[in-house]
């Protein structure tokens, strides 16, 4: 199996949302923000963690999509 490397854009998006989630998780955990609040929603865990989790897998798929696996 060949190995492409990632091209810089796909890199640097992964590398923006690895930062977002690694800070949005670390502001769940050391802040009193719950995930759910009556006038947000679950606005703050969606923003905070599952929006770049979303991200990060899109990317994969793509990899995988694309066979660069």
């Amino acid at each position: 199996m060949i190995v492409r490397p990632m091209p810089v854009f796909a890199f640097q998006l992964a590398a923006g949302a690895g930062l977002w989630l690694l800070l949005g998780g670390l502001l769940l955990a050391l802040t009193p923000l719950p995930a759910h609040t009556e006038a947000l929603g679950w606005g703050p865990l969606y923003w905070l963690l599952l929006a770049p989790l979303c991200v990060l897998a899109s990317l994969r798929l793509r990899r995988l999509a694309c066979g660069m696996a």
